[in-house]
């Protein structure tokens, strides 16, 4: 069954709750989302202020593989995610 625009926002909102950025590929995995997909949803959702990129230099990599980007969830984005469970819940939904 294919999910919803608004089912893939909230798994990655939900796969970005870990206490640490994630790189793209690790939240690939956790939301279950392909990158080109993946990609677009990043870019929409940190738009809207509800997550964050930020970039890492690594000297040890050669090239322009040498910047690594890593996403976080914001205050925003965790105040949507949690409404998000609250009316599911109410609704009487199964948390996901």
């Amino acid at each position: 069954m294919k999910r919803s625009s608004l089912e893939m926002d909230v798994a990655v909102l939900q796969a970005l709750t870990a206490s640490k950025p994630l790189k793209l590929t690790h939240i690939m995995y956790k939301a279950n989302l392909n990158a080109n997909v993946l990609k677009k949803k990043l870019i929409v959702l940190e738009a809207k202020g509800l997550i964050k990129s930020s970039k890492v230099h690594k000297e040890r990599l050669k090239g322009p593989a040498r910047e690594r980007t890593f996403y976080g969830l914001t205050l925003e984005g965790r105040d949507v995610l949690h409404s998000y469970r609250s009316v599911y819940n109410t609704l009487g939904y199964v948390e996901q």
